[in-house]
Protein backbone atom coordinates (compact mmCIF):
# COMPACT_ATOMS: atom_id res chain seq x y z
CA UNK A 1 0.00 0.00 0.00
CA UNK A 2 1.63 3.58 -1.13
CA UNK A 3 1.51 6.21 1.45
CA UNK A 4 -0.08 9.01 0.48
CA UNK A 5 1.60 12.29 -0.92
CA UNK A 6 2.79 15.07 0.80
CA UNK A 7 3.64 17.69 -1.06
CA UNK A 8 7.69 19.56 0.44
CA UNK A 9 5.74 22.86 1.72
CA UNK A 10 3.36 20.65 3.71
CA UNK A 11 6.44 18.26 4.82
CA UNK A 12 8.52 21.31 5.80
CA UNK A 13 5.57 22.79 8.14
CA UNK A 14 5.17 19.27 9.36
CA UNK A 15 8.83 19.01 10.39
CA UNK A 16 8.95 22.41 11.99
CA UNK A 17 6.16 21.88 14.24
CA UNK A 18 7.80 18.58 14.69
CA UNK A 19 10.67 20.09 16.05
CA UNK A 20 8.82 22.92 18.10
CA UNK A 21 6.95 20.46 19.90
CA UNK A 22 9.39 17.49 20.58
CA UNK A 23 11.57 19.97 22.54
CA UNK A 24 8.63 20.07 24.97
CA UNK A 25 10.09 16.25 25.66
CA UNK A 26 8.90 12.94 23.59
CA UNK A 27 6.00 12.28 25.66
CA UNK A 28 5.11 15.79 26.49
CA UNK A 29 4.66 16.09 22.93
CA UNK A 30 1.24 16.12 21.23
CA UNK A 31 0.12 15.17 18.03
CA UNK A 32 -2.52 17.01 17.90
CA UNK A 33 -0.78 20.31 18.50
CA UNK A 34 1.89 19.25 15.48
CA UNK A 35 -0.76 18.87 12.96
CA UNK A 36 -1.98 22.46 13.82
CA UNK A 37 0.55 23.96 13.76
CA UNK A 38 1.58 22.24 10.20
CA UNK A 39 -2.36 22.25 8.91
CA UNK A 40 -2.48 19.30 7.82
CA UNK A 41 -4.63 16.70 9.12
CA UNK A 42 -3.87 14.00 11.98
CA UNK A 43 -5.26 11.00 9.34
CA UNK A 44 -2.58 12.36 6.88
CA UNK A 45 0.59 12.40 9.54
CA UNK A 46 -0.44 9.17 10.54
CA UNK A 47 -0.90 7.88 7.12
CA UNK A 48 2.24 8.97 6.10
CA UNK A 49 4.16 8.54 9.08
CA UNK A 50 2.84 5.73 10.79
CA UNK A 51 3.52 6.52 14.45
CA UNK A 52 4.65 9.22 16.90
CA UNK A 53 7.73 7.07 17.35
CA UNK A 54 8.63 7.39 13.34
CA UNK A 55 7.88 10.79 12.93
CA UNK A 56 10.49 11.57 15.84
CA UNK A 57 12.91 9.34 14.07
CA UNK A 58 12.17 10.81 10.56
CA UNK A 59 13.13 14.55 11.53
CA UNK A 60 16.12 13.56 13.88
CA UNK A 61 17.03 11.85 10.80
CA UNK A 62 16.72 14.77 8.93
CA UNK A 63 17.76 17.68 11.18
CA UNK A 64 20.83 15.44 12.10
CA UNK A 65 21.34 15.01 7.88
CA UNK A 66 20.82 18.40 6.88
CA UNK A 67 22.80 19.97 9.85
CA UNK A 68 25.99 17.38 8.75
CA UNK A 69 25.21 18.62 4.88
CA UNK A 70 25.39 22.56 5.81
CA UNK A 71 28.35 21.66 8.19
CA UNK A 72 30.36 20.58 5.78
CA UNK A 73 28.96 22.76 2.62
CA UNK A 74 30.34 25.79 4.66
CA UNK A 75 33.65 24.39 5.67
CA UNK A 76 34.51 23.59 2.25
CA UNK A 77 38.08 23.02 2.29
CA UNK A 78 39.44 23.04 5.69
CA UNK A 79 42.89 24.01 7.09
CA UNK A 80 45.63 21.55 7.74
CA UNK A 81 46.02 22.15 11.32
CA UNK A 82 44.27 21.01 14.12
CA UNK A 83 43.67 24.03 15.51
CA UNK A 84 42.64 26.03 12.66
CA UNK A 85 40.26 23.02 11.49
CA UNK A 86 38.37 22.86 14.89
CA UNK A 87 37.91 26.86 15.29
CA UNK A 88 36.97 26.77 11.49
CA UNK A 89 34.20 24.01 12.19
CA UNK A 90 33.48 25.47 15.03
CA UNK A 91 32.33 28.66 14.16
CA UNK A 92 30.20 27.90 11.74
CA UNK A 93 28.41 25.14 14.49
CA UNK A 94 27.73 28.57 16.31
CA UNK A 95 26.64 30.38 13.42
CA UNK A 96 24.10 27.10 13.30
CA UNK A 97 23.27 27.50 16.58
CA UNK A 98 21.79 31.09 15.57
CA UNK A 99 19.89 30.35 12.64
CA UNK A 100 18.05 27.50 13.98
CA UNK A 101 17.90 27.49 17.93
CA UNK A 102 15.58 24.88 18.02
CA UNK A 103 16.74 22.51 15.70
CA UNK A 104 20.01 22.42 17.84
CA UNK A 105 17.70 22.30 21.22
CA UNK A 106 15.56 19.16 19.27
CA UNK A 107 18.90 17.51 18.60
CA UNK A 108 20.70 17.46 21.89
CA UNK A 109 18.07 16.64 23.75
CA UNK A 110 17.11 13.50 21.95
CA UNK A 111 21.17 12.87 22.09
CA UNK A 112 21.03 13.42 26.01
CA UNK A 113 17.79 12.51 26.94
CA UNK A 114 16.57 10.01 24.28
CA UNK A 115 12.98 8.53 24.67
CA UNK A 116 13.53 5.53 26.32
CA UNK A 117 11.62 3.46 23.22
CA UNK A 118 14.37 4.86 21.20
CA UNK A 119 17.62 4.92 22.47
CA UNK A 120 19.26 2.03 20.72
CA UNK A 121 18.11 3.98 17.49
CA UNK A 122 19.27 7.31 18.09
CA UNK A 123 22.75 5.74 20.12
CA UNK A 124 22.78 4.13 16.66
CA UNK A 125 22.28 7.00 14.15
CA UNK A 126 25.00 8.83 16.50
CA UNK A 127 28.11 6.36 16.26
CA UNK A 128 27.06 6.48 12.46
CA UNK A 129 27.44 10.15 12.84
CA UNK A 130 30.53 10.21 15.39
CA UNK A 131 32.66 7.69 12.84
CA UNK A 132 31.91 10.16 9.74
CA UNK A 133 32.63 12.74 12.11
CA UNK A 134 36.32 11.28 12.92
CA UNK A 135 36.95 10.45 9.62
CA UNK A 136 35.88 13.90 8.09
CA UNK A 137 38.04 16.04 10.91
CA UNK A 138 40.98 13.52 9.90
CA UNK A 139 41.43 13.67 6.47
CA UNK A 140 44.31 15.93 5.34
CA UNK A 141 45.05 17.00 9.14
CA UNK A 142 48.64 17.70 8.68
CA UNK A 143 49.73 16.16 12.13
CA UNK A 144 53.44 17.52 12.01
CA UNK A 145 53.46 20.54 13.77
CA UNK A 146 52.23 18.27 16.98
CA UNK A 147 54.56 17.36 19.77
CA UNK A 148 55.80 14.34 18.91
CA UNK A 149 54.14 12.72 21.92
CA UNK A 150 50.66 13.84 21.06
CA UNK A 151 48.61 10.59 19.66
CA UNK A 152 46.34 11.41 16.90
CA UNK A 153 43.49 9.24 18.11
CA UNK A 154 43.57 10.65 22.01
CA UNK A 155 43.62 14.29 20.87
CA UNK A 156 40.39 13.67 18.47
CA UNK A 157 38.66 12.65 21.00
CA UNK A 158 39.74 15.43 23.35
CA UNK A 159 38.42 17.88 20.27
CA UNK A 160 35.81 16.04 20.18
CA UNK A 161 34.94 15.74 24.07
CA UNK A 162 36.17 19.58 24.64
CA UNK A 163 33.59 20.81 21.53
CA UNK A 164 30.55 18.66 23.17
CA UNK A 165 31.21 19.87 26.34
CA UNK A 166 30.98 23.92 24.89
CA UNK A 167 28.19 22.87 23.07
CA UNK A 168 26.33 21.49 26.58
CA UNK A 169 27.61 24.64 27.70
CA UNK A 170 25.78 27.17 24.96
CA UNK A 171 22.47 25.19 24.89
CA UNK A 172 22.36 25.58 28.36
CA UNK A 173 22.49 29.41 28.26
CA UNK A 174 18.69 29.12 27.27
CA UNK A 175 17.63 30.84 24.10
CA UNK A 176 20.26 30.82 21.74
CA UNK A 177 18.47 33.57 19.79
CA UNK A 178 19.37 36.05 22.33
CA UNK A 179 22.88 35.53 23.03
CA UNK A 180 25.66 37.74 22.78
CA UNK A 181 27.27 35.72 19.94
CA UNK A 182 30.66 38.04 19.54
CA UNK A 183 30.89 37.62 23.30
CA UNK A 184 30.46 33.76 22.89
CA UNK A 185 33.08 34.07 19.82
CA UNK A 186 35.62 35.77 22.32
CA UNK A 187 35.07 33.28 25.25
CA UNK A 188 35.79 30.80 22.32
CA UNK A 189 38.95 32.22 21.24
CA UNK A 190 40.42 32.41 24.49
CA UNK A 191 39.60 28.55 25.06
CA UNK A 192 41.39 28.04 21.60
CA UNK A 193 44.22 29.64 22.48
CA UNK A 194 44.42 27.99 25.94
CA UNK A 195 44.76 24.77 23.99
CA UNK A 196 47.53 26.11 20.96
CA UNK A 197 49.51 27.14 23.72
CA UNK A 198 49.01 24.71 26.55
CA UNK A 199 48.23 25.76 30.02
CA UNK A 200 51.69 24.16 32.01
CA UNK A 201 54.47 26.69 32.81
CA UNK A 202 57.88 25.94 31.38
CA UNK A 203 59.19 25.42 34.56
CA UNK A 204 56.57 22.87 35.07
CA UNK A 205 57.99 20.84 31.82
CA UNK A 206 61.17 19.71 34.07
CA UNK A 207 58.95 18.11 36.94
CA UNK A 208 58.39 14.21 38.04
CA UNK A 209 54.89 13.93 36.56
CA UNK A 210 54.66 11.41 39.51
CA UNK A 211 55.37 13.71 41.78
CA UNK A 212 52.53 15.89 43.70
Amino acid sequence: MHKPYIDEQKRERLIRASIEEFTRGYEAASTNEIVRKAGISKGLLFHYFGSKKNLYMTVFREVVQRTTETLLSRAGELPGDVIERMLRLTLIKLELYREDPKGWHFLADAVSNPPHELKQEIRSVQAELTDFGMKAFLTGLDLAQLRPDVDAECLLRFVLLFLKGLEQEYLGRGDLSSLDWEQIIKEFMVYVELLRTGIGSQCGSDRDPHMG
